[in-house]
């Protein structure tokens, strides 16, 4: 291996080291803990019943698919929480002694859009109230609910991070 190679992996090994060890679990990570537990036994479930027992169990494809999709917007939360959601980092250095302004601008612009999402999913909720899943009789609107709740705690940490830099700047 050249210098060039060994000194390129020793420096990715130290940034591996300091993400990792500044990694803490929190309260916020358990639903997300939870909901990826599921998804895993969910997903195993399938694989085990369709290529050992050679006869899949019919909720399985439905209930993975509904677990992933409450895990992204669960996952955005503490995503939200540690800053880590991707970025132009570019327009961060661009923007100076700005960039708290241009954060603000854009926490208020996220807010009112996961705000219009979760007015747009309680028109859905009551909508389609009657409608069951596919594979499994309960209501769609319970899943529905799920995701309303993780849009609702990320417009409240959009509004405590809004707090938080308009109190900075004062």
């Amino acid at each position: 291996m050249s210098d060039i190679n060994r000194d390129l992996f020793t420096e990715q090994e130290q940034e591996d080291l300091a993400a990792t060890s500044s990694f803490k679990l929190t309260l916020a990570d358990i639903p997300a803990l939870i909901i990826f537990a599921a998804l895993f036994a969910t997903v195993f479930l399938q694989f085990f019943t369709r290529y050992v027992l050679n006869d899949s169990v019919a909720w399985t494809e439905e209930i993975a698919r509904y677990l992933l999709i409450l895990l992204a917007f669960v996952g955005a939360i503490k995503c939200q929480l540690v800053d880590s959601h991707i970025r132009l980092e570019f327009i961060d250095k661009l923007a100076g002694r700005k960039l708290p302004i241009l954060k603000i601008l854009s926490l208020i612009l996220s807010a009112g859009f996961f705000g219009f999402a979760i007015y747009s999913l309680n028109e859905l909720m009551t909508k389609t109230a009657y409608q069951k899943m596919v594979s499994l009789p309960v209501p769609k609107y319970y899943f529905y609910g799920l995701i309303m709740a993780a849009l609702v705690a990320l417009v409240a940490v959009h509004i405590r991070q809004i707090y938080v830099l308009l109190r900075g700047k004062k």
